[in-house]
């Protein structure tokens, strides 16, 4: 199994989330950034969450990483 490079980048009070360089949404909390990346992986690749692994990132803003 692959680890998914997630990126988190503070912009205007919200959490961008970017999972393997794409964009899949913004959260209010830092602590939601590693709950929906696991989620959000589970639900595109159908396995349980309990499998997926991650590496969390944070990055500054307008210094996105490319996959």
């Amino acid at each position: 199994m692959a680890t998914h490079e997630v990126q988190a980048v503070r912009d205007a009070g919200m959490w961008q989330v970017f999972i393997d360089g794409f964009l899949v949404t913004e959260v209010s909390r830092w602590p939601s950034v590693g709950f929906v990346a696991r989620e959000w992986v589970s639900l595109t690749e159908e396995v349980p969450s309990s499998e997926v692994e991650l590496s969390i990132r944070v990055v500054g803003r307008n210094q996105y990483i490319d996959a």
